[in-house]
């Protein structure tokens, strides 16, 4: 065979062919006019990825590989973003979650995500402009934009517990601008702490069956939740000291529960002399009306309850607080608003902040000082003048 004689390829040997490594991709325009991102997953399986332009695919192309290369698997393009939302608030029971944070987070997945557009929408193509679209129809619908911004939190908790699992390659809420993202309204703090608001309250508060819980909360800053979780093994009247070591947690008494403080950490309040009269007075009342009941009295030990010994309603509180301050003549505030009023009258009367802030359970003293900032603004100039008084010339007149 001669030199220029044409090479005849052998058949018999397969010809050599370069299969794409895992996460090599390629982009190219459909028919339809649609994009498509083509890849490999980490199972060596071909994932299609589509988008409306080659900017959306190419991005697309790049998250995907982002979670190939390290070796998690590619979200399920057919799971939806509603699906997604049901299947992560039905497990935050088993992720050690507390049960009002549950019900917070279920709340608004039913009532505002479930209910929208965006629920249908396969979760592997969410996109930041579908996020700043619901936000703004939630606003132009009329919900709050408090409201609007609780969406955005649980919509950012959710989508990134599906990146940390390796569902996701982003989180697209974070990616939301802070100029796009609904702002919470700022709630007035409001307090009875001026004057003789307290003693007021105080005196309107001892027709009251549940006086005593009203003055604790006055006089420590107790939290709702901590009030009525509160149980006599806690208190020591005697030495004028009770342990905060839980707060009732759920939405309805069938799921009301114990749960631990919202600090994560129990603590130790002092007592003072108005607030160990009232609770030694209502343990004299509370006696008769076990009595009474007798065996249907259940036995939780709680220093504030029913007439038959169960957890008492927010509501029950509510109303109490309303009847007093009605009867003082004082401003209806929230019952929240009487934590701000202990907290008022302990800076204001000089009680450290550091004090102050173990005493409200607060975990840092930074929360304590940024929330009551027009209180140590006074305090402040407290300071300087008894710094002028310690420098002062005893000469001087």
């Amino acid at each position: 065979m001669g030199p220029n004689a044409p090479v005849i390829a052998d058949s018999s040997r397969p010809r050599a062919r370069r299969r794409r490594d895992a996460g090599d991709g390629s982009i190219f325009q459909r028919s339809d006019g649609r994009w498509v991102a083509r890849l490999r997953d980490s199972a060596g399986r071909p994932r299609y990825l589509y988008a409306r332009d080659r900017a959306h695919a190419k991005q697309r192309l790049a998250d995907a590989q982002a979670v190939v290369h390290i070796g998690q698997p590619l979200p399920d393009q057919r799971k939806t973003f509603g699906r997604y939302l049901q299947d992560w608030a039905a497990g935050l029971g088993a992720a050690s979650v507390k049960p009002r944070t549950v019900a917070y987070y279920d709340r608004y997945v039913r009532l505002h995500l479930l209910t929208s557009d965006l629920a249908q929408k396969p979760l592997a193509r969410l996109e930041p402009a579908d996020l700043r679209r619901l936000y703004a129809a939630k606003l132009s619908s009329g919900l709050s934009s408090t409201s609007v911004h609780h969406i955005h939190a649980v919509i950012h908790v959710a989508l990134q517990r599906a990146v940390d699992d390796g569902v996701l390659g982003r989180n697209v809420a974070a990616l939301v601008g802070r100029s796009s993202r609904p702002k919470a309204r700022h709630v007035e703090m409001k307090t009875i702490a001026g004057g003789d608001q307290p003693r007021r309250f105080l005196a309107a508060a001892k027709r009251e069956r549940l006086e005593a819980l009203l003055v604790l909360a006055i006089t420590t800053g107790m939290r709702r939740g901590e009030l009525l979780a509160l149980r006599w093994k806690d208190v020591d009247l005697d030495r004028g000291v009770l342990a905060v070591t839980g707060s009732l947690q759920g939405e309805s008494r069938p799921t009301l529960t114990i749960a631990t403080p919202k600090s994560g950490r129990s603590r130790s309040i002092a007592l003072g002399t108005v607030a160990v009269t009232a609770l030694r007075e209502h343990r004299k009342r509370q006696a008769p009306e076990q009595l009474l009941v007798g065996g249907e009295w259940r036995d939780l030990g709680l220093v504030f309850s029913t007439e038959f010994g169960d957890f008492l309603s927010p509501t029950t509180l509510r109303l109490a607080l309303r009847r007093a301050l009605t009867r003082a003549g004082l401003p209806i505030i929230r019952f929240h608003d009487l934590r701000h009023s202990a907290a008022t009258l302990m800076l204001s009367r000089g009680v450290h902040p550091k004090m102050a802030s173990e005493m409200l359970g607060h975990s840092t003293i930074a929360i304590t000082l940024d929330l009551y900032s027009h209180v140590t603004a006074n305090m402040q100039r407290q300071a300087a003048d008894a710094i002028d008084a310690a420098l002062a010339d005893p000469a001087t007149p």
